[in-house]
């Protein structure tokens, strides 16, 4: 009792102070081990950090990330907004859609909520306004809109959690479709029940011919999402053959075919993939650090034994357990939280019965919807400033969008079909 409030009460202390994360776990951990042993050696934890780095299917993280770069400096974005508003544009309040379409189908180029708020809510949270669409809106939507993108593949999250709870991260890619897209369609009725009843403006509706240039400027985009799911789904690629596959085709696209990716915007993409990839792994090496104590200290066994012994119902028990990652993900972003969390959660719902990969939609969706969700929710800062609104209006805005996605999630948890859906349909 005592070692667990060492190591998570210098936790919360640093984080507190402002101590970058990885900072954070690593010197919690090294406090924990010194108050509680009073000797440590120093020389176990870059051992621990590389260890848990050294991981094959970790390379889907720098790959995925520089293909979504190249796709995204290539000017990407603009052609999935005009093919999404093109067939939905004139519907009442299609502008909001289009924003939650071109976030789903921006998922399937990036995988970031981060990076889908800056580059959606570039184009989109101006056009939104320019048609009159209250800026708090139109944050409060792209933020929660963003959330798409972690869940539909290829997915970094689903990498993370692969590796941590020892999880196929193509099976994950595989599950992540139906869940994402429900999460989509849910804040879509959203959108037009709010449209209807403030009387939101809709667009001219476009003819046949600009539907078709628009869908054949977008075609080659959305290619990306068939390759890495259909070659992983058909046993062509594994996970990280996926990855650099996307990486070949996104320079294909951007260089060869659209053209509009040079060598400047080439180099800012590995730059800014360097950079990502680089503040990602060591968060998952300081995270690996953590979870080696929590492994030691025996917690999952400890938690598991709790839940199967706790006197409820499972649904009760799931509610429980989705309560705890929602507040993990209001103060923690999704990395580094699932990095804690999956080594954890994932022996303990599983001995509930639970689908592993049910488990891991479950972990993934909770943690991804606290990146919209204050007081720390990155997307809802990132949406913020781009709309040029206050916080308060972002956030009071965001909760029908978050109420949205918590229906999803409800659903995720309590109808096991919804993961394993893509499974059923393969005949595994």
């Amino acid at each position: 009792m005592i070692n667990s409030i060492i190591l998570f009460g210098s936790f919360f202390l640093f984080l507190a102070m402002g101590i970058p994360i990885a900072m954070v776990l690593i010197v919690a951990t090294v406090s924990y081990a010194i108050l509680s042993t009073g000797s440590v050696s120093l020389t176990i934890v870059p051992q621990r950090v590389i260890y848990g780095i050294n991981n094959f299917t970790l390379l889907c993280l720098p790959f995925f990330s520089l293909a979504g770069n190249i796709m995204n400096h290539g000017g990407i974005t603009k052609r999935l907004v005009n093919f999404a508003q093109a067939f939905v544009g004139h519907v009442k309040g299609g502008l909001g859609m289009v924003d939650i379409l071109v976030c789903m189908m921006f998922g399937t180029v990036s995988g970031s909520a981060v990076a889908g708020t800056a580059a959606v809510g570039c184009l989109m949270i101006p056009a939104m306004k320019d048609e009159g669409y209250d800026a708090g809106f139109t944050s409060g939507l792209t933020a929660c809109a963003s959330c798409c993108c972690p869940i539909i593949p290829p997915s970094l999250a689903f990498v993370i959690y692969g590796a941590a709870a020892k999880v196929s991260v193509g099976d994950m890619f595989i599950a992540g479709m139906i869940p994402g897209i429900i999460m989509g369609i849910i804040m879509m009725a959203v959108v037009y029940f709010m449209a209807v009843k403030y009387g939101f403006p809709r667009a001219e509706k476009t003819n046949w011919k600009q539907k078709w240039e628009a869908t054949r400027s977008a075609l080659p985009c959305i290619g990306l999402p068939v390759i890495v799911v259909g070659g992983i789904m058909l046993g062509f690629f594994t996970p990280t053959e996926a990855a650099a596959a996307a990486v070949l085709y996104a320079l294909f696209l951007s260089c060869l075919v659209y053209r509009t990716v040079r060598w400047k915007e080439f180099w800012k993409s590995l730059m800014d993939s360097s950079i990502d990839s680089g503040s990602v792994m060591l968060i998952v090496g300081a995270s690996y650090l953590f979870g080696w104590v929590i492994s030691n200290e025996q917690w999952a066994v400890k938690l598991t034994d709790f839940m199967v012994n706790l006197n409820t119902p499972v649904a009760v028990k799931l509610l429980l357990v989705n309560l705890v990652l929602l507040v993990v993900g209001m103060f923690m972003d999704s990395a580094p939280a699932i990095m804690l969390v999956a080594p954890i959660l994932h022996p303990a719902l599983t001995s509930l019965g639970l689908h592993p990969i049910q488990c891991g939609m479950m972990v993934c969706l909770n943690l991804t919807i606290g990146l919209a969700t204050p007081p720390v929710g990155v997307c809802l800062y990132t949406a913020t400033n781009l709309a040029r609104c206050d916080f308060k209006d972002t956030v009071m805005h965001a909760l029908p969008f978050l109420a949205a996605m918590l229906a999803a999630l409800a659903l995720v948890t309590n109808v096991p079909a919804v993961s394993t859906f893509m499974f059923t349909l393969m005949g595994r």
